[in-house]
C-alpha cells in the first residue's frame, strides 16, 4: 500500500520573510552584465517583480551563474567543502566524523597530496591501518621523493609489528634520490632500519645499515646534523657502539667490532667489563687467544654475572684453544674464592668437578652454594651428579626437595625427559624406592613417590607406575597439611586414572574413584568425581551402578547439561537404544542453547534408531543435521556411511564421504566409511588402500575396520588373509564392552562358510 504526502500550505505569516528573499532576486535581475562575461547560452530574461503585480503571483527563479562550471571545477568546490567539513570536526574532537569528512574530499580531488597526509594521520590514529597504507602509497605515488612520509609510515608499521612492512617502507626512503645522503635524517633512517633488521634476524643488513651510523658518529663532521638528532645519538652512545659491535662481531666485521667496542670504552657510558667481555669474542675469532683471556679476565674482575655461565664456557673455550684446559678448574676455584656469593660461578665448578670424577668435591659445591635455599639450578645439578654417580637414594630425596620447591618440575623437563627414556635408570630407581618404602621412617614421601610413577609410567612400567601412583596417594591423604591432603590427591588421583583409562582398567579405575567421592577433602570436586566414576562403570560393564551414581550426581546437581548427558549416554553405550533415544530426546528439549553437545546426542539419536533398526528415521535425523550443515564432515561421513551399508544412493555417499576425508585425511573413521563405500562399489583395490590404512592407526584393531578388510581380501580371492582377520574382528567384537552380538554372528557366519 502506498502512502500519501501531505504538502503544507504557506500561510500569511510567512509572508514578511518571503518578501526579504525577493527583494534582492529583484535588485540582481536589474543590474548589468559585466563585459565579457557572455552566458554559456541565451537565456531568457528574468522577469521583474514589482510591488504592484502583488505578491501572490511572483515566481521563483533559480539561480543562473554567468558562467557555469565545468565538472572539474565542480569537483573541487565540492572537495575543498569537505576538507573544510573535515577540519571543522577535527576541531571538535569528531575524528570519525573529520575521517569521513576528509574520505569525500579526496573522492572528489584524488590527486591532492594534503588531504592524503590527513587522512594517513587520521587512519593511524583510529587504528586502520591498512587503509593508513593505502593511502600512504597513493601519496608516495604522487610525490616519490617524500620520505619523510615513508619515514613515518614504517615506523607506524614497526608499531603494529608489521616489521617485513615497516623495513619496506623504510628502504625506500632511504632510498629516495630527494634524500640526503649527509643528512642526520638519512642517519636515523639508517638506525631504525638496523634495528628492524636485527628483529627479522636478518644480521648482514643490520650490519651495512650499522656502518653508516658508526661512521657518522665517529666522523660527524661529515655530515648535517640537526641538533634534536645529534642530540639523540649521543644520549645513547655508549651503548650504541656497544650494540654496533656486536652486530659487527656476529657478522665478521673483526675490525670494526673492534674500533666500535673501543669507541664505547672511551665513552665511559658504557660497561667496561662487558666490553671486555666482547673485545675477548672478537680476540678470539681472530684466534688472538692470549689476547682474549686478558680481555676476559678484565670481565670477571669486575665479577659480573650478566653473561651467565657462557663466561666460563668460554672460558674454557679460550683455555682449549691455548692447550691449557688442565687450568680450568684451578682459575675457577680462584674466580670462585673471590666471588663467594655468585652461584652460576660456583654451580659451574662444580659441575667441572663432577665431570673430573671428583664427586665429593661436587656434592660439597653444590650444597654449600644452594645452602637452606631451594635454588632450582643447584638441585638441577645435584640432581644430575646423582644420576651420573648412580647415587639413587640420594636423588630420590633431590627429587622430593625439586617437587616441593613450586616450578621445579617445569624446570627439570628435559632432565625428566632423558631419566624416562632411560629404562636402566628407572628401573634402579623404582628398585631404590622399593626398599626406602620399607624404611622407618619411610625415604620415599608424597612428592618422590609421585615423580617415581610419572618416570615409571612414561617408560612403560606400568606395574610400578600404579605402584608409586597409589603410594603417593596414601602418603598424600596421611600428610600432616591439608592443602596437601587435598590438592595433591587431587593431582595424583588424576594422573593415575589417565594410567588406568589408557589401560582399560576399568575395574581398578572405578574403586580408585569410589574413594576420591567419599574424600571429604574432595568435596568441592565430588560431582565431576561421581561423573568420572559414573563413566569408568560403565564401561566396566556395570551399567546399573552407572545409572545409580549418575542419578545421585544429578541429585545433587540438577541443572548440570553433562550429567543429564552422560545420563543418555550410559544407554546409548549400553545398547539400551528405547531409553537412550528418550533420554537423548529429553536433552534436545532441556537444553537447546547446548549446541555442542545437541550435535552429538544428534548423532548419537541417528546411530539409536539404525541399531534399533529404524534405519529410515535414522536417515532423516543425519539428512536434517546436513540441511543446516552441508559441509560437516562428521554428518557427511555418517550419513555417506549409512547410504553405502544398505547400498543405496552410493555415488552420492562416496562424494559425501570424501568431503569428510579431504577435512580430515588420516581419521580412522573416515578411511573406514571410503572403503566400505568403495567396497559396495566393487572397488575391491581401491577400497583395501583406504582399509589397510585405517587398520593400521591406532585404534585401527576395531573389530568393524577389521570386517570390512577381511571383506575385501575375501572378494580378491586372499581367502587366507581374509579367514585370518575375521578371526581378529571375532575376538575384537567378544572384547568389546558391550559387546556387538549382531557383529560377532556376521562374523562367526563368515568363518564358518
Amino acid at each position: 500500500m502506498s502512502r500519501s504526502i501531505k504538502v503544507p500550505v504557506c500561510g500569511w505569516l510567512f509572508l514578511p520573510a518571503v518578501l526579504l528573499l525577493l527583494i534582492p532576486a529583484a535588485l540582481a535581475a536589474e543590474m548589468p552584465a559585466k563585459k565579457g562575461d557572455e552566458p554559456a547560452q541565451k537565456q531568457a530574461s528574468p522577469k521583474v517583480i514589482t510591488l504592484e503585480e502583488g505578491i501572490a503571483d511572483d515566481v521563483t527563479l533559480p539561480f543562473v551563474p554567468a558562467k557555469p562550471r565545468s565538472k572539474t571545477e565542480q569537483k573541487k568546490i565540492d572537495s575543498a567543502a569537505w576538507y573544510m567539513t573535515g577540519r571543522m570536526r577535527e576541531a571538535r574532537n569528531d575524528f570519525v566524523g573529520a575521517y569521513e569528512a576528509y574520505k569525500l574530499a579526496m573522492e572528489d580531488n584524488p590527486n591532492s597530496l594534503e588531504i592524503y597526509r590527513v587522512l594517513i594521520r587520521l587512519a593511524s590514529g583510529l587504528d586502520k591501518t591498512d587503509e593508513a597504507i593505502q593511502y600512504a602509497q597513493k601519496a608516495v605515488e604522487l610525490d616519490p621523493g617524500d620520505y619523510e612520509l615513508m619515514r613515518k609510515l614504517g615506523l607506524h608499521m614497526a608499531g603494529q609489528g608489521r616489521f617485513e612492512e615497516a623495513v619496506n617502507f623504510l628502504e625506500k626512503a632511504s632510498e629516495s634520490p630527494a634524500i640526503d645522503k649527509k643528512s642526520g635524517v638519512y642517519v636515523i633512517i639508517k638506525h631504525d632500519q638496523a634495528n628492524l633488521y636485527e628483529r627479522l634476524g636478518k644480521q648482514e643488513e643490520a650490519a651495512q645499515c650499522w656502518e653508516v651510523v658508526f661512521k657518522a658518529l665517529t666522523k660527524p663532521d661529515d655530515y648535517t646534523f640537526e641538533f634534536n638528532t645529534r642530540a639523540q645519538l649521543e644520549a645513547k652512545q655508549g651503548k650504541l657502539f656497544e650494540r654496533i659491535g656486536q652486530s659487527f662481531l656476529e657478522t665478521d666485521r673483526l675490525k670494526l667490532a673492534v674500533e666500535a667496542f673501543n669507541k664505547a670504552a672511551e665513552s665511559q657510558k658504557g660497561r667496561p667489563g662487558i666490553l671486555k667481555y666482547h673485545l675477548a669474542q672478537v680476540y678470539y675469532r681472530s684466534k688472538q687467544y692470549q689476547q682474549a683471556l686478558d680481555s676476559l679476565q678484565s670481565y670477571f674482575d669486575e665479577q659480573l654475572q650478566s653473561k651467565g655461565r657462557k663466561a666460563y664456557e668460554f672460558l674454557g673455550e679460550i683455555l682449549v684453544a691455548l692447550n691449557q684446559s688442565d687450568e680450568l678448574i684451578t682459575r675457577l676455584e680462584k674466580l670462585a674464592e673471590k666471588d663467594k656469593y655468585n652461584r652460576t660461578l660456583h654451580y659451574y665448578l662444580a659441575e667441572q668437578y663432577g665431570e673430573a670424577g671428583r664427586f665429593d668435591d661436587a656434592e660439597k659445591t653444590y650444597k654449600t652454594s644452594i645452602g637452606e635455599s631451594s635454588d632450582i639450578e643447584g638441585l638441577a645439578g645435584l640432581l644430575r651428579l646423582y644420576e651420573k654417580n648412580q647415587k639413587y637414594e640420594q636423588l630420590i630425596t633431590t627429587l622430593s626437595e625439586i617437587v616441593q620447591s613450586g616450578e621445579g618440575i617445569r624446570k627439570i623437563q628435559p632432565d625428566l625427559q632423558r631419566m624416562s627414556e632411560d629404562k636402566k635408570l628407572v628401573n634402579a630407581l623404582v628398585a631404590e624406592a622399593q626398599q626406602q618404602k620399607k624404611k622407618d621412617p619411610p625415604g620415599v614421601d608424597v612428592f618422590s613417590a609421585f615423580i617415581i610413577a610419572k618416570l615409571a609410567a612414561e617408560a612403560g612400567d606400568n606395574k610400578a607406575a600404579g605402584e608409586f601412583y597409589e603410594y603417593a596417594i596414601d602418603a598424600a591423604g596421611k600428610h600432616a597439611k591439608p592443602q596437601i591432603r587435598g590438592n595433591w590427591t587431587l593431582l595424583i588421583l588424576q594422573e593415575y586414572s589417565t594410567l588406568l583409562r589408557e589401560e582399560g582398567k576399568y575395574g581398578e579405575l572405578s574403586d580408585l574413584l569410589r574413594k576420591a567421592v567419599e574424600n571429604p577433602l574432595l568435596a568441592p570436586q565430588r560431582i565431576n568425581l561421581m561423573s568420572f566414576l559414573a563413566d569408568a562403570l560403565e564401561r566396566n560393564g556395570e551399567t546399573e551402578a552407572a545409572l545409580k551414581v549418575n542419578e545421585e550426581a544429578r541429585q545433587a546437581a540438577p541443572r548440570f547439561p553433562m550429567l543429564d548427558y552422560q545420563h543418555a549416554w550410559i544407554y546409548y553405550h549400553a545398547h539400551d537404544w528405547d531409553n537412550a533415544i528418550e533420554q537423548i530426546q529429553s536433552f534436545i528439549k532441556k537444553y537447546p542453547q547446548q549446541q555442542d553437545r545437541v550435535y552429538e546426542v544428534k548423532m548419537m539419536l541417528s546411530n539409536s534408531y539404525v541399531q534399533k533398526g529404524d534405519i529410515a528415521k535414522g536417515e532423516k535425523v543425519l539428512e536434517e543435521m546436513l540441511a543446516e550443515d552441508p559441509s560437516s564432515p562428521s554428518i557427511n561421513n555418517d550419513l555417506g556411511y549409512l547410504y553405502a551399508d544398505q547400498g543405496k544412493n552410493l555415488e552420492k555417499a562416496e562424494k559425501m564421504i570424501r568431503i569428510a576425508l579431504k577435512s580430515e585425511p588420516d581419521n580412522m573413521a573416515y578411511l573406514d566409511s571410503m572403503g566400505w563405500v568403495l567396497f559396495k562399489l566393487k572397488k575391491y583395490e581401491e577400497a583395501v588402500g583406504y582399509l589397510e590404512k585405517a587398520s593400521k592407526l591406532p585404534g585401527g584393531g576395531d573389530s568393524t575396520i577389521l570386517d570390512h578388510l577381511a571383506d575385501c581380501y575375501h572378494k580378491l580371492n586372499k581367502n587366507e588373509q581374509a579367514a585370518e582377520l575375521w578371526k581378529k574382528a571375532l575376538e575384537a567384537a567378544r572384547k568389546a564392552t558391550p559387546p556387538d552380538t549382531k557383529l560377532i554372528d556376521q562374523i562367526q557366519q563368515k568363518l564358518s562358510q
